[in-house]
Formats: C-alpha cells, sequence, structure tokens
C-alpha cells in the first residue's frame, strides 16, 4: 500500500502545500526527489498528517476536509496493516473509514489536484476486505509476484514492438505466447500420455475435452 494509494496521497499533498513548504516544515525531505521506495513512503507516512495542518492559502473549510481525507487514508492504511483482524474491524471499521476518504476526496479537485479518482490501486481498496477474508491478513503476502511478472508481461511485451502504438502489438505478443504455452503443454502432455491435463486455460480444456 505504500507505494500504491499512498504515493499517490504524498504526491497530491505535496502539490497543494508546495515541496519548499513540506521541506520548511519537515527538515528531512530532500526538494527533490527521484526513486522512492515503499520504506520511504512509510517513513512519510507517520508525519505526513502533521505536516498538512494549517496550509497557508486554504480555507477553514478546505483545510480541516483535506485532514479528514488525509486521516481517513492513513487510518485504512494502518488498519489494513493489522496483523489480526474480527469482522467487526473489516465490516464496520475498515469500510467505514474508506467511506469517510470518498465522502470528503473531493477537496483534491477542488485544489486542481486531480481531475477525477480513475486510479486502479484506490478503487482495489474497496476489495481489501473482502481479500483480507479470502486471502489472510496483508502481513501474509506482497507484490513480488506482480512485480515480478510486470518483466514479462509490460516490460518483454514492450521491447518486442516498434515502439508505436505499442498497446495493441503488446497485446498481440502476449496472446501469442499465451497460445504457444498453451499449445506447448498440450503436446507434453500427449507425449507423456498421462490422463492428467495440465492446465490449458478454459478454451483449450473444452476443446481438448471434446475431441477437437
Amino acid at each position: 500500500m505504500y507505494q500504491g494509494v499512498m504515493k499517490h496521497l504524498i504526491a497530491w499533498l505535496t502539490e497543494i502545500c508546495g515541496a519548499d513548504e513540506i521541506d520548511a516544515r519537515v527538515r528531512r525531505l530532500p526538494p527533490n526527489h527521484t526513486i522512492l521506495s515503499g520504506t520511504e513512503h512509510k517513513q512519510m507516512c507517520a508525519f505526513i498528517l502533521g505536516v498538512v495542518t494549517d496550509i497557508p492559502g486554504l480555507t477553514s473549510h478546505q483545510s480541516n476536509t483535506l485532514l479528514i481525507a488525509t486521516r481517513a487514508l492513513l487510518d485504512f492504511l494502518y488498519l489494513a496493516c493489522y496483523p489480526v483482524h474480527t469482522s467487526e474491524s473489516l465490516d464496520i471499521i475498515l469500510d467505514e473509514t474508506l467511506a469517510t476518504f470518498h465522502l470528503h476526496r473531493n477537496v483534491f479537485v477542488e485544489l486542481d489536484v486531480r481531475e477525477n479518482f480513475n486510479l486502479p490501486k484506490l478503487h482495489f481498496l474497496s476489495h481489501y476486505s473482502r481479500a483480507i477474508k479470502y486471502y489472510g491478513t496483508t502481513d501474509n503476502y506482497n507484490t513480488e509476484t506482480t512485480e515480478r511478472l510486470h518483466i514479462d508481461f509490460a516490460k518483454d511485451a514492450y521491447r518486442s514492438t516498434n515502439h508505436k502504438d505499442e498497446y495493441a502489438q503488446m497485446t498481440r505478443w502476449l496472446e501469442r505466447r499465451e497460445k504457444i504455452i498453451h499449445h506447448t503443454n498440450y503436446i507434453s502432455w500427449r507425449l507423456a500420455g498421462t490422463l492428467r491435463l495440465p492446465y490449458l486455460g478454459t478454451v483449450m480444456t473444452f476443446l481438448v475435452h471434446n475431441g477437437h
């Protein structure tokens, strides 16, 4: 989460306050950042609420709304990181905290930081409660798997294009790669003579079982 929604939140607040103002208040943030990891974002979350208190140039209503929205996201973050959950902490507290953010989030639009909130990582927050029920608390898993797949599904696919209108080319590359993998698995299965059918995907499995 620190590299997800919190990264967006810190960027929004930096734009509202100004990098110089934040630097003057915190005395530890360099004026320019290049690569920030989850560790740095985690450290920022420990004091970011105090940094955005009483920002010059904002009305009292804007300042209060900004604090409420920021605190709601921070509360959601720390609640989602609990090592133990109950039905109340998930169905009531966690969901209500997210609802509080959505109720006050338009302050970022009002302050010209965002035009909309069409962010996949922000949308996924609504699924955290269900994900924790299905897969356990968030300290049981991380993003290493998806980050590793990003190399195959994005970087390698991009390298195979001519770097112009790359999305359609990347999609075709991924589709062809998937078909080759399915076909390779099918051939290996036939050569092995086993009755156990490997995972070939929904379409391929249907064709095999129906004699195609």
